[in-house]
């Protein structure tokens, strides 16, 4: 019989062992080259830049290693975005936050150990979605390390169970007693507290459009700040916290990587030795770094958005704007509202109709009102009231809507399985409406649900 060796001599077109061997001397040979492109990145001044470079003792810059975990990449901030997801210390920590609930929530006897010892605040589980669950769970163990650890260890010697003896020992050893989980206690805790305030504000049902803008751009210049001088003050709550508990105030040193050269001309990799230092590159600028990325986006978005509309928002501020910018603003909103020859709004005649409304309209009234205003009108001010309807339809944030999705979970239940899309549709509705559907008179609604399916008729 012939090999496989023989048979693909006779081949045409090579076969899936040959390619799988060509790709893998192929990912071996880029794996080699990475030493020699990472030294011409820094020999044409490409790798070292702001974000890319550390202060040295003596004032001078040196170039940070890129493949550690400081250069963040952009994350949308949809769900208020998840900071840290680069950095495996911050994942990790949270890792151990979810760890510590799930060993008390999994028994009753467990949780009332915890509740003799932490009577200020609960453990919380960690939420992929809402960030107040994270704001709380870290809340709880931030003021309350102690009373948590006390409880760890009770539950560690009265416990019969291995798995969680070993579990309890494991996280106060080599978890709670560390400094490096006590200071990103800290951090995370000042960093999700102010993300938190914004992050209700930009859910709520009325919100204003120049507050939040106003208030996110607050929060990036927190970061800001917070990313100078925020290590050193978090480092300082840390200490306190540390003397407390009797906690060695030392970075885990790692061992030095020693990377093998595979060409002469590679040049060494310049790793970060000192430990505290690493820890903040690799965690503290990780977070605040991605933070800010998210932050910026956002308030980008919010900006452009402010922009284009914002002067529609206020409509009796407008006596304090001159014809020119008003004029100007109307024109660049039929640009944006135009497609080709079609438009929505005429810009001259929105003009003209903001001219008079402004005269009109109190200054306290909000753009709802208005068009409630306008529709009593009887069309007497149509591009206005165009608009008005766009701006109000356009969603800001996607809060309202992750509200109404979340009634679909609480009404497919599993008892509800078999439910068809018209009606899962219409409880829906009455579930998202459920102030206007709270005002209807039940007994009308039965009467004529009656009167459609009575079988008798009436002479």
């Amino acid at each position: 019989m012939s090999t496989r060796h023989e048979r693909d001599n006779f081949r045409k077109h090579p076969s899936g062992h040959q390619k799988r061997l060509k790709q893998d001397k192929k990912k071996q040979y880029l794996l080699k080259q990475h030493g020699a492109f990472d030294k011409f990145l820094r020999e044409t001044s490409i790798l070292p830049n702001a974000e890319n470079t550390i202060e040295n003792n003596d004032g001078g810059k040196e170039i940070q290693n890129n493949n550690s975990d400081n250069s963040m990449e952009s994350d949308k901030l949809i769900n208020e975005n998840k900071l840290g997801t680069h950095s495996t210390k911050a994942i990790s920590f949270f890792g151990v936050v979810q760890r510590i609930y799930c060993l008390f929530s999994s028994s009753t006897g467990r949780w009332d150990i915890l509740k003799k010892y932490c009577d200020l605040y609960t453990l919380k589980p960690l939420s992929e979605t809402r960030w107040e669950c994270r704001v709380n769970s870290v809340k709880a163990l931030r003021f309350q390390l102690p009373s948590v650890i006390e409880a760890l260890e009770e539950v560690s010697n009265t416990t019969n169970d291995p798995k969680t003896k070993s579990e309890a020992h494991s996280l106060v050893i080599n978890e709670l007693n560390s400094y490096e989980f006590v200071i990103s206690l800290v951090i995370w805790y000042e960093i999700l507290v102010e993300v938190n305030v914004v992050s209700k504000s930009l859910q709520s049902i009325n919100m204003h459009l120049e507050v939040s803008i106003s208030m996110l751009k607050g929060l990036i210049q927190f970061f800001e700040k917070y990313r100078n001088s925020g290590f050193h003050s978090a480092k300082i709550t840390a200490n306190k916290i540390s003397e407390d508990l009797d906690i060695n105030k030392e970075f885990k040193k790692t061992r030095k990587r020693v990377k093998k050269s595979h060409f002469s001309y590679e040049g060494p990799d310049n790793s970060i030795e000192d430990a505290e230092l690493k820890f903040k590159y690799d965690f503290f600028n990780a977070v605040i770094d991605q933070a800010l990325n998210s932050m910026n986006e956002r308030f980008l978005q919010f900006n452009t958005f402010n922009n284009n509309f914002g002067f529609l928002y206020e409509i009796g501020q407008l006596k304090n704007m001159n014809n020119e910018d008003l004029m100007k603003n109307c024109k660049d909103l039929q640009n944006i509202l135009s497609d080709g020859d079609s438009k929505d709004i005429d810009s001259i005649e929105l003009y003209e109709e903001l001219t008079i409304l402004r005269n009109i309209i109190d200054d306290s009234k909000t753009a709802l009102q208005i068009l409630s205003l306008l529709k009593k009108m009887m069309g007497s001010f149509p591009n206005t009231y165009i608009a008005l309807r766009i701006i109000l339809t356009i969603p800001v944030t996607s809060a309202t809507a992750e509200r109404s999705f979340s009634k679909l979970k609480i009404i497919k239940n599993y008892l509800r399985n078999t439910i068809s899309q018209d009606k899962l549709s219409k409880l829906a509705l009455i579930s998202i409406e459920n102030k206007i559907a709270e005002s209807l008179d039940y007994n009308d609604i039965i009467d004529i649900f009656a009167s459609q399916k009575a079988r008798k008729k009436t002479f």
